[in-house]
């Protein structure tokens, strides 16, 4: 079959990581770490895993940190190639396992990418044990090479191929309603749904959405679909995002973080010494989907004091950065990994089911097929206000 495999050479992942910003074409051209190629379609590893032939599947901001080297090392431990990049997909089951029960021959599915224990075949970790295997204690230890999650995993091809195999546990019916650009969602709207809901909002908060691509704007679907009765304003770049937090029911869109905060909240605005305006007052949460060193600093601004501040974009490395808001605000800073319980895919796919006319499709804005996968690295890494896009996938025909 074919597949987008990352083989990882330090060499090459040091010439992305200082120069790509000047040569993009280091991030997927002949000189990069990623090649489509031809392998052997895979097997199933015992006999309560499936295999599902993929119809759609995703492009993810954490795929575009590896392939441009601005995903932090911290979490290499837990990784290994070369591996079959992607972990955001759709499609139907095509081989199971005699001990499979529940799933059936062509039935739609999405995939939980993450490998935690019970994946691995180990005895439960307290994580685990717990409820909440996204973060598992064992995801470099078991049968599998190291990998948190599907497309990060030598043994185990991910989402950026025609075909996966996945544990009977990964798996989740989609209904019926939902269309394939619906389902390739689920994995991210999962995520937002659980960041939502470490902690939630108040009934009648002012809440602040900074970054509005596909992480800002699920966070805003998710408190939608959740019903949360909270004044809801996001901060986008582009008028087509703007556009889009609209359609999915943003009470106000705004350019800035500190405007936003003193025309919802009435913050007051100062000026210190040296450096941005600092603000008295501000949002009771904000949610950082962009994981940047601009958007965090926004955060801890726009946040008035004791307020919330969840870190939904995947922030890795960042410089210089003042945390002086925190200790002087008492802030909250909650972090977020994962979907907090395999419960929350259904609660996605259940939610969307719910309301078949809420515009979630619309974020899916492009789409290529495997062949065209350099044509498709480069419009996400090229900026997505020239191209208008929040989400792209790949296209697998039947």
């Amino acid at each position: 079959m074919q597949a987008i495999r990352y083989h990882l050479s330090l060499p090459r992942f040091l010439l992305a990581r200082t120069l790509g910003h000047r040569f993009p074409s280091l991030y997927y051209g002949p000189l990069s770490c990623v090649r489509l190629e031809e392998i052997p379609e895979p097997a199933l590893p015992g006999p309560e895993w499936a295999r599902v032939r993929l119809r759609l599947a995703g492009i993810c901001g954490t795929d575009l940190g590896t392939l441009t080297g601005k995903t932090s090392p911290a979490l290499s431990p837990f990784a290994s190639f070369p591996a079959v990049l992607g972990h955001e997909m759709v499609g139907e089951v095509v081989e199971v396992g005699p001990s499979v029960k529940g799933v059936h021959l062509g039935q739609r599915v999405v995939v939980d990418p993450y490998l935690p224990c019970q994946v691995r075949e180990v005895s439960p970790c307290p994580a685990c044990q717990e409820g909440n295997p996204y973060v598992c204690h064992n995801m470099a230890e078991g049968r599998f090479s190291p990998a948190m999650l599907l497309g990060f995993c030598g043994d185990l091809p991910g989402a950026w191929g025609e075909q996966v195999v996945a544990h009977v546990s990964q798996l989740h019916a989609v209904p019926a309603a939902l269309s394939d650009e619906q389902a390739v969602l689920a994995e991210p709207l999962s995520i937002c749904l659980h960041a939502v809901q470490r902690r939630l909002p108040r009934p009648g908060s002012r809440v602040l959405i900074l970054g509005a691509g596909t992480i800002g704007l699920l966070t805003l679907a998710a408190l939608r679909l959740l019903d949360l009765p909270a004044r809801v304003a996001v901060v986008a770049r582009h008028p087509f995002q703007r556009e889009l937090a609209q359609a999915l029911g943003a009470d106000a869109v705004y350019g800035d973080a500190l405007e936003a905060a003193q025309r919802e909240t009435g913050a007051r605005l100062y000026r210190p010494l040296l450096g941005r305006p600092v603000l008295m007052g501000g949002f009771e949460w904000v949610y950082d989907c962009a994981g940047n060193r601009r958007s965090l600093d926004d955060a801890l601004r726009a946040a008035g004091s004791n307020g919330t501040v969840v870190l939904v974009g995947t922030a890795g490395e960042i410089s210089r950065l003042d945390w002086s808001f925190v200790w002087a605000k008492e802030l909250t800073v909650i972090g977020t990994m994962g979907y907090g319980s395999p419960q929350t895919w259904d609660l996605a796919l259940q939610k969307m089911a719910a309301r078949p006319g809420y515009p979630l499709a619309r974020l899916v804005t492009h789409r290529f097929p495997l062949a065209q996968y350099r044509q498709a690295l480069r419009l996400n890494v090229s900026g997505h206000g020239r191209s208008q896009s929040v989400k792209t996938v790949f296209d697998f025909p039947a």
